[in-house]
């Protein structure tokens, strides 16, 4: 009877057992995920902006675990997580939108209309947007130094979308770090939270209303990200210092050699915006400056309740 009972005793325990083991998860922490720009540390090291995916959705609660540098185009780079992602559940962003005479030849399309569209079709109910244009003949508003606001903070997307409207046009020369100026200026006043100025231009600073140290300065004071997009659809653009901008205030910079590439890139700049961690390359074979440089990384991103996965995700940028 001992031996009866004491088999029957470890055959339950074995089923209760075997009842509370959790099955492994099955569902990716990502399927996917994008590079939203980079920020230069040094001549050597690259820090990316990387958002997970499962599909379009942002994994807001991912953790990246590790990373690897899975191809490169030029050189020989190692590559590390040097930041976990950062939610912000509430976006405060001017929009600035370079309308300078060179636009009718580099966006004759005027595709960045829609670009910025799709920015503000992401935008959430709290989040908050201004639009804004810089060019060196449009007069500005009395409170700005080089921009024209055409639409004021708001989360209206109809508002801000006939902001965008008015704001694609082509005149002029290109007052960029002024711009940048006065759309930290804005995003300060509004008293918003999680200030950044999303800007875009095709040219380099030509009207020197604003020094490139001032443009800084002011971001920094005001607390305001500059994430930056340089369309270089000519390839003999030198945007080295508005990358340096976007790097001394904590955002990012993207180059497009296309306009029909500016879709993507704003789409990109709002996951930025949203929520995204930090992957550093670091060369230890460098290509000469000013190679473009492209490839894949390998991030491993985790979630609860979720299976560890590993998301390859390419990227671009230029050595300096």
């Amino acid at each position: 009877m001992n031996k009866v009972l004491l088999t029957s005793l470890l055959l339950a325990t074995g089923l209760l057992a075997s009842c509370d083991r959790t099955p492994a998860p099955t569902i990716p922490a990502a399927t996917t995920g994008t590079v939203n720009g980079v920020r230069v540390v040094n001549t050597t090291t690259y820090q990316v902006g990387f958002t997970p995916l499962n599909g379009t959705d942002i994994v807001t609660n991912g953790k990246l675990d590790s990373a690897a540098v899975k191809s490169i185009s030029a050189g020989t780079a190692t590559a590390r997580v040097c930041g976990q992602v950062q939610v912000q559940d509430t976006i405060t962003a001017a929009i600035s939108l370079d309308s300078t005479g060179s636009m009718d030849d580099n966006d004759p399309k005027a595709l960045r209309r829609d670009a910025a569209k799709r920015f503000i079709t992401r935008m959430s109910t709290q989040d908050r947007a201004a639009v804004l244009s810089f060019d060196g003949r449009t007069s500005p508003n009395a409170n700005l130094g080089v921009s024209y606001l055409w639409q004021d903070f708001t989360s209206d997307k109809a508002l801000l979308n006939k902001g965008v409207d008015n704001a694609t046009f082509a005149a002029g020369g290109t007052p960029l770090y002024g711009a940048i100026v006065d759309g930290s200026n804005i995003v300060k006043a509004s008293g918003g939270t999680n200030g950044s100025v999303l800007i875009l231009t095709d040219g380099e600073d030509t009207n020197y209303v604003s020094s490139f140290q001032e443009a800084i300065s002011t971001a920094r004071t005001n607390g305001t990200k500059v994430y930056a997009i340089g369309l270089d659809a000519q390839n003999n653009l030198d945007f080295g210092e508005l990358e340096d901008i976007a790097a001394a205030t904590g955002g990012l910079f993207q180059k497009a050699n296309d306009a029909a590439a500016l879709d993507g890139f704003f789409d990109r700049m709002y996951n930025a915006f949203r929520a995204q961690g930090c992957v550093e390359l670091v060369f230890t074979q460098k290509p000469a400056a000013g190679t473009d440089v492209t490839g894949t990384l390998n991030v491993v991103v985790s979630a609860p309740d979720r299976k560890s996965t590993t998301v390859e995700v390419p990227f671009a940028f230029t050595v300096r």
